[in-house]
């Protein structure tokens, strides 16, 4: 299972390499849980909040690190968290 080769990590560059910009949208959009981003603000010296979708949530790459297995399995591609669980079995 390749995906697994990046649970719980940014895959953006591998991921950019072998697939077209808009597979993700195409083949996985529920896949896509929320953004790498958080609080802090830019006037507390941190990174311009993220503005998210309704139903998104900001995650850090820690909390993306903590799901690494084929039963809770998650992955970053251009800063989009995307819970890969439920289509491991169909990639390859």
């Amino acid at each position: 299972l390749a995906i697994l080769t990046f649970a719980g990590r940014d895959a953006t560059e591998e991921f950019n390499m072998i697939h077209p910009p808009d597979v993700i949208g195409k083949y996985a959009p529920d896949a896509v849980i929320g953004m790498i981003g958080g609080g802090g603000g830019a006037a507390a010296g941190g990174a311009a909040e993220v503005v998210l979708p309704p139903g998104m949530s900001a995650y850090t790459l820690a909390d993306v690190a903590k799901h690494t297995t084929k039963t809770d399995c998650w992955v970053v591609v251009d800063g989009q968290v995307l819970d890969v669980t439920k289509f491991l079995s169909e990639h390859p």
